[in-house]
């Protein structure tokens, strides 16, 4: 899922106010860097209520600080637990 179309399906009058969204990445981490152009459309997204977090393990691999990152980003231990833990309960996961 593309960060427009996480926009598209906040706005989505039909599920407007009946939604909750987490952006969890893993694997890579670059649409959460300080040197990517997206801290504007991340910033919009959070003030929707959409949940950010970090997979700490990609980070480890790749020799990733957490000052390379925006500083209103939340961390998870593994990306792939934290996928399965939201699916445990109920979440639906959709994938880009």
């Amino acid at each position: 899922m593309t960060l427009q179309n996480m926009r598209n399906a906040l706005d989505d009058p039909r599920l407007k106010g009946r939604l909750q969204m987490q952006l969890v990445a893993y694997g890579g981490t670059d649409v959460f860097r300080k040197a990517q152009p997206y801290k504007a459309e991340l910033k919009a997204l959070q003030q929707q209520g959409v949940i950010m977090a970090q997979c700490l393990n990609t980070m480890k691999e790749r020799k990733i600080s957490k000052d390379e990152l925006f500083p209103f980003i939340g961390y998870v231990p593994t990306g792939n637990g934290e996928l399965i833990i939201w699916q445990a309960q109920g979440w639906a996961i959709i994938h880009p």
